[in-house]
């Protein structure tokens, strides 16, 4: 069958490439052989913030005496939790299939191999053809030498989601973003949760400062989640009691269940990508270029199978883009400028430079914060833990970068990521009435206390 674009994976990326080339008239087939919404959906970004604000209602019950108001301990339904978990993904994923059809995207339910130029097979017999096809096939969790995901005792990230059972010992190894979120989640299930991170400090590979980490932390003590960095497991055996997971320095810990969540891997193999040429990196990236185009000129690629934050929105990003540029136009995607939050307690958000980045990229800054402890809303949720962050160019002004920690980080992140993405100067938040008691407020405290014009905090 023939058309003019064939999408090949049907995460963020692909489904929304799939929509935006339909809508521009363009014939569109797309190719999943999993459930539609990809790893984000499925097994990612919805389930894993649906138990986060379930389980936030269990740690709000256990402390709302501070208010006078007597709940008595949660009682959990694990498998009725995993239910309303689940129905919130499906009806997402229906949600998007009834997009697909409204648009006119074909859609074929197989697993799809490159055979040549302009042409791909699916694993159900036949194939398609097409002028161009986009790679959007996703990652896949890393497993490590020594914990196989054959073992049920070892988990992956999609395991946790899947609610199984509640460990009274639940060990993770890898001090990232999954990790972190899926240790908040079952520390405050109740399990017993212990962190292990190879290198000397968690969350690594996000640009956040060194305040932010110390606010993650002291939290994550205060919430019995113990965090061990410099800390590598290199094997584990059955014991009387679990498992006896052994460590490269240290005596070997106790443990009921190991979660393995020490990264993601690009979804890149069995794509057919040797059949017209295309050579992954060694980590197993698509190069591709500016236009998000492979070394093969029909093929693109988006999404986590191509260099750049692994983020469901990075993903939908590229893939508008794509399907923008077969259209005629160019593709400008800074990544820089592309907000993150990260659903710890509290939560994390941050978009553009950190203060140290800025500096080494040779900027001359100006850096305003302001303690949720500070605001009305923030004491009035009990939620004074954390605060606002900007950094702009000290020369003209222009906001480089901000990092929230604390309460309701992920929303209010949108703000400065509008300001980052604009080009906006500090002003334009310090000048913004905000109203009150919001807070959003936060945001506007701090950029006032970078200019030097504080009113509620001591300034600079």
């Amino acid at each position: 069958m023939d058309h003019q674009v064939v999408v090949v994976g049907g995460g963020p990326g692909g489904y929304a490439c799939a929509i935006r080339c339909a809508q521009l008239g363009l014939s569109t087939a797309l190719v999943e052989k999993g459930p539609l919404g990809g790893t984000c959906l499925n097994s990612g970004c919805i389930p894993t913030k649906a138990l986060y604000a379930a389980t936030r209602l269990v740690a709000q019950a256990g402390t709302a005496g501070e208010m006078g108001i007597e709940i008595g301990p949660a009682t959990i339904d694990l498998p009725k939790l995993a239910e309303w978990k689940d129905g919130i993904v499906s009806t997402l994923v229906t949600g998007i299939a009834t997009l697909l059809e409204k648009n006119g995207v074909d859609v074929f339910r197989a697993h799809a191999r490159l055979d040549g130029p302009g042409r791909v097979v699916l694993s159900t017999g036949g194939s398609l053809s097409a002028e161009r096809i986009v790679l959007a096939s996703g990652s896949l969790p890393i497993a490590i030498p020594g914990f196989s995901f054959e073992d049920p005792r070892i988990w992956s990230s999609d395991d946790a989601l899947n609610l199984p059972e509640i460990p009274a010992r639940l060990t993770v190894i890898g001090g990232g973003v999954i990790g972190l979120e899926l240790a908040t989640i079952y520390a405050r299930l109740g399990s017993t949760v212990t962190v292990l991170e190879v290198l000397p400090e968690i969350l690594s590979t996000v640009d956040l400062d060194r305040r932010t980490l110390s606010v993650l932390k002291r939290s994550l003590a205060e919430q019995g989640i113990e965090v061990l960095t410099g800390t590598a497991a290199e094997s584990y055996e059955p014991s009387p009691d679990g498992l006896l997971i052994h460590l490269r320095d240290g005596e070997p810990i106790e443990s009921d269940r190991i979660l393995l969540a020490v990264g993601r891997r690009p979804n890149s193999s069995d794509l057919g990508l040797e059949t017209v040429g295309i050579e992954p990196d060694r980590r197993g990236f698509l190069p591709v270029d500016a236009e998000l185009q492979s070394s093969e000129g029909g093929v693109h690629a988006i999404g986590d199978v191509v260099p750049g934050p692994m983020l469901a929105h990075k993903a939908s990003t590229e893939g508008i883009a794509l399907a923008d540029s077969f259209d005629g136009r160019p593709i400008s995607i800074d990544h820089d400028s592309i907000p993150q939050a990260i659903f710890t307690d509290p939560e994390i958000a941050s978009v553009g430079l950190s203060e140290k980045r800025a500096n080494e990229a040779g900027h001359e800054v100006l850096v305003g914060r302001f303690p949720y402890a500070a605001l009305g809303k923030a004491l009035g949720m009990r939620e004074p833990n954390g605060f606002f962050q900007v950094v702009a160019d000290a020369n003209d002004h222009r906001i480089l970068g901000a990092q929230i920690i604390g309460a309701e980080a992920s929303d209010l992140i949108s703000e400065a990521a509008l300001a980052v993405q604009g080009g906006l100067t500090i002003e334009a938040i310090a000048d913004a009435v905000h109203a009150h008691p919001t807070l959003p407020e936060g945001l506007k405290e701090a950029a006032e206390n970078a200019l030097g014009r504080a009113i509620h905090t001591v300034n600079r």
